[in-house]
């Protein structure tokens, strides 16, 4: 299949950057949050709502991301991005209200637990600015939540949808074949199925989705103004 490739477009190709998430992807952080909120099920949206906020505070100043079991298909999932790209990089989010201490257990779990190593690790709030590079050539981004892909698509990147205990991994596999051969066909993402994890992606930040939108928009801003002092 792949000596039909353009060789011009098979190296075009070849620079594309691949972002993993890790919550949800590769660690198994709402069945953690499920029973540290005293849910016998794992499952987070049996929490009730009273208890999202401080459930999450109870993870403040602690190592509970370093604790977070691996998900089974967590190394099989880096290698098959590995096959398809040579290489990898994780783009995660820090818990709201502290950002510097779970950035230091993210990254202490990722040298761990994962056999592959990225080349990177970045964990920020904002995943858009990493959707394409100066030249346009747009990044890939596997994540577990509909509304980072969203963002991410319509910054100019792709993105694959995909929760490691919902999803298989024959998702991600279909998704990378199609960007390797230089498809941009992209999957619905069904925002309904994403209701309850959305609410909490906003929890995790400390913000109302209409003050999440409004960062978004003012770091979008600063980033063209860099752009544009740049050139």
């Amino acid at each position: 299949m792949s000596d039909n490739i353009n060789p011009i477009k098979q190296k075009v190709l070849k620079k594309k950057i691949v972002y993993i998430d890790m919550d949800g992807v590769l660690a198994n952080f709402f069945e953690e949050w499920a029973k540290l909120a005293g849910i016998k099920t794992g499952n987070y949206k049996d929490i009730p709502p009273a208890d999202i906020d401080p459930t999450l505070d109870k993870m403040i100043g602690t190592d509970f991301f370093a604790q977070l079991p691996k998900f089974p298909t967590a190394d099989k999932l880096i290698q098959m991005v590995i096959n398809f790209f040579g290489s990898y990089k994780i783009l995660s989010s820090p818990l709201r209200n502290d950002h510097a201490n779970s950035k230091m257990h993210k990254i202490d779990w990722i040298g761990r637990k994962l056999k592959i190593k990225p080349t990177d690790i970045i964990i920020v709030g904002d995943k858009t600015s990493y959707a394409k590079q100066a030249d346009g050539t747009p990044n890939i981004l596997i994540d577990d939540l509909g509304k980072n892909i969203q963002r991410w698509r319509s910054s100019g990147g792709l993105g694959i949808k995909y929760q490691a205990d919902e999803d298989s991994l024959s998702k991600v596999q279909q998704g990378l074949e199609n960007f390797k051969r230089g498809e941009l066909a992209q999957e619905d993402i069904n925002e309904a199925d994403d209701k309850e994890k959305e609410t909490l992606f906003y929890k995790l930040f400390g913000m109302s989705k209409k003050e999440y939108d409004d960062e978004i928009r003012r770091q979008a801003k600063e980033q063209r103004r860099r752009d544009e002092t740049k050139s």
